[in-house]
């Protein structure tokens, strides 16, 4: 079997190698995984791969992401290898760019990405029929990024690895961390959730962690918190981006040591718990801003999911209309006129799926079971705004793909178009810049051979 083509997945965090490993065989391709880049170059000398995937920071091993590139680059010189960023890793992004890495992603992965190299680097080869997507919250999402979004769930839900699930308000967080739980290893357990947005932040360690008797005035009696309550099950941190840093700190090191230690208490009890954090914010500005843990942002990022907007989830909003309808009517279900539709399918719906819930209920209250029509509706409802024209492009490049792809026109100009001569003048194989050719949309009209 060794001698079949497979892809290969270097990442020293378990969980995220798993579901990269899961989604390159759900893509029709075999697919092995190692921990550290020693562990990388002894299996390529036995079976080399069709395609690497190379965390960039390795904590595993002597060798860090870029030394084991050079490293397989150097012993294979035609390997495809894709970078894998996190926050922060612009500067070695690029850096690896010039080493030879075919191509970066950031994390957290776009599974669509994935499948897009691996079909460039092997094309052609077939892949298993997929059947009809799982539903989720009743109705089966139309294909685009909420889809990719829910593979990646499927994938994730079975892991113990901490879960993040941003997204605007009303998006569906609750529901995928109701997800997470109930298709994971935890599902006998509890599901326990803490909003962290609604206790004040001097309460909020003794609802999570527990108190001792008399520990403060006014403890008149010992608690267990959240995280023991929720031994076996799940704990969904709602709004961990308001969190204050002293509490993120106790946080992470209980994430680590998987101890809580009630305030006021002198014993750390042993705790076994999936831990889902929700958040409308944007954490890495938060980072910046000196307002979120950077460490604590990579303990809970093992797997990050971004929930899209109803907004830009068009194909979703009637399939759930319809089935808001379904469940809120207490007799005969209505029915939405067709003027209604258009109505519910053009409205900008900035309160997302909890606003269109809320707009169904009012409906079919006053509709009686009869049909909905967009009187029925709340008023006020508006389309979605008319999309501005994007800025000009600044002539400077403002990312690391766009100072790629200029550097690669920049080189075929200074040889006439000719990609041999340009490829050697890069540093790259003829295939990498093919590749990179057709990424940028420079395949056409620009030069010979």
């Amino acid at each position: 079997m060794t001698d079949l083509p497979y892809v290969l997945i270097v990442d020293d965090e378990e969980p995220f190698r798993r579901m990269m490993q899961a989604a390159v065989q759900r893509h029709g391709h075999r697919a092995r995984g190692v921990s550290s880049g020693e562990q990388a170059l002894a299996l390529m000398e036995r079976a080399p791969a069709m395609l690497v995937f190379l965390d960039l920071r390795l904590g595993q091993g002597v060798m860090d992401g870029l030394e084991t590139l050079r490293a397989l680059r150097s012993g294979h010189p035609e390997l495809p290898v894709v970078m894998i960023t996190g926050y922060g890793d612009v500067r070695l992004a690029v850096e690896a760019i010039r080493a030879g890495a075919l191509d970066f992603l950031e994390k957290p992965v776009d599974l669509a990405e994935v499948r897009r190299i691996i079909d460039a680097v092997q094309p052609g080869v077939g892949r298993p029929e997929q059947g009809e997507p799982s539903q989720f919250g009743g109705i089966v999402p139309a294909p685009g990024a909420f889809r990719d979004t829910l593979e990646l769930l499927a994938l994730a839900a079975d892991s113990t690895a901490p879960l993040l699930v941003t997204g605007e308000s009303g998006t569906g967080k609750e529901l995928v961390a109701a997800y997470a739980h109930e298709h994971s290893r935890y599902a006998a357990g509890p599901l326990v959730k803490v909003n962290c947005a609604a206790i004040p932040g001097e309460l909020l360690e003794s609802e999570m962690f527990g108190v001792e008797k008399g520990a403060f005035t006014g403890a008149l009696r010992a608690t267990r918190g959240r995280f023991r309550e929720a031994h076996g099950g799940t704990l969904m941190l709602d709004e961990i981006g308001e969190m204050d840093l002293g509490l993120q700190a106790k946080l992470l090191r209980v994430l680590q040591d998987k101890q809580v230690q009630p305030v006021g208490g002198g014993r750390s009890h042993q705790v076994d718990v999936r831990v889902v954090a929700t958040t409308n914010r944007d954490l890495r500005q938060a980072i910046d801003g000196g307002q979120f843990r950077e460490d604590l942002f990579f303990r809970l990022a093992v797997f990050e999911l971004q929930l899209p907007p109803l907004r830009e989830r068009p194909g979703d909003i009637l399939p759930l209309a319809r089935l808001f309808v379904r469940e809120l009517a207490e007799g005969p279900t209505p029915r939405l006129s067709a003027s209604t539709e258009a109505l519910l399918q053009d409205h900008a719906w900035p309160g997302n799926i909890r606003e269109l819930r809320n707009a169904l209920e009012r409906a079919v209250i006053l509709a009686r079971g009869g049909t909905i029509q967009p009187a029925h509706l709340p008023p006020g409802m508006t389309p979605r705004s008319v999309a501005t024209p994007p800025p000009e492009p600044s002539t400077a490049p403002s990312t690391i793909r766009d100072m790629e792809r200029q550097l690669i026109v920049d080189t075929l100009a200074a040889n006439d178009g000719n990609r041999s001569q340009t490829a050697k003048a890069l540093g790259l194989s003829r295939r990498t810049l093919y590749y990179k050719l057709d990424r940028y949309g420079l395949g056409e009209g620009q030069g010979g051979s």
